[in-house]
């Protein structure tokens, strides 16, 4: 595929979209639950509201026929999924709340 195109009417956290980015693929999307965390608009994704198909069939011609907008796209997906959403950033998030979590029951064993 050269270029991802999701329609949803409702979404929670597309994974899909993640593996697009992680794919170098431009996304054209709707603007609906989960996507705006996943995608930065206009610089991984364009985007448009549920109901405005005019807008995602524009949005969806210009990166058929923009090659260079296809690339920047999907060259910044990558880059945007590999820091946001990689297992590195997981693993860190995870340590932090253990400590975070650790330090705080200590303190309440303290405090009895």
């Amino acid at each position: 595929m050269d270029i991802i195109a999701l329609t949803s009417l409702n979404e929670g956290t597309p994974v899909s979209l993640i593996e697009a980015q992680a794919a170098n693929k431009p996304i054209v999307s709707t603007r609906v639950g989960g996507i705006g965390d996943i995608v930065l608009e206009n610089e991984t994704a364009l985007l448009s509201d549920v109901a405005d198909e005019k807008t995602f069939c524009t949005n969806l011609f210009q990166i058929v026929e923009n090659s260079d907008l296809r690339e920047r796209l999907g060259k910044r997906g990558y880059e945007h999924v590999t820091t946001a959403f990689s297992y590195q950033r997981l693993v860190n998030d995870v340590r932090i709340l253990y400590e975070k979590s650790l330090a705080e029951a200590q303190s309440n064993n303290l405090k009895t």
